[in-house]
């Protein structure tokens, strides 16, 4: 079965859509913990490296690299509590837009964190080409344990 993307775009990341996206439950957790309009200005600091996701006007996830230092990001991504009936669409684009990124960005490493017990996560990261790295304890904003993933190039 083959998806119909005409009713699917990948715009550039702007604040609003963060704060207008349906969190999954994982990330409203994770996000309770911050300030979301700073976490939204954050991802928003330099242009073209954060896109975002829509299916048929909604937004289905957000996602991106922050720069770290010269040739250093850490990737991020914010889903939609609907995602999964478009994570075909959303597999392809986030690789698509986030090589994209890296080489516009000039970046010799990419690196990630995901909750330890978040399989799901752990195997999307593993499917991205991302090597684990090792395990940083009590990393999370709740004290769970989270892996650190990267991307060499």
């Amino acid at each position: 079965m083959s998806e119909n993307t005409s009713k699917r775009w990948v715009t550039g990341f702007e604040p609003w859509h963060l704060q207008a996206l349906n969190l999954r439950h994982s990330d409203a957790v994770a996000l309770s913990h911050v300030d979301r309009e700073e976490d939204v200005q954050s991802k928003s600091t330099q242009k073209g490296t954060a896109f975002t996701g829509f299916s048929e006007g909604e937004i289905i996830g957000c996602a991106g690299i922050v720069p770290v230092w010269p040739g250093v990001g850490h990737a991020w991504v914010t889903m939609g509590a609907n995602y999964k009936k478009h994570r075909i669409w959303v597999h392809k684009n986030v690789v698509n837009f986030m090589d994209k990124i890296i080489d516009g960005m000039e970046l010799h490493r990419v690196q990630a964190n995901v909750v330890c017990d978040f399989i799901p996560g752990v195997q999307w990261l593993e499917r991205m080409g991302f090597t684990l790295e090792g395990k940083m304890v009590k990393y999370g904003p709740d004290g769970e344990d989270h892996y650190l993933y990267a991307r060499i190039f």
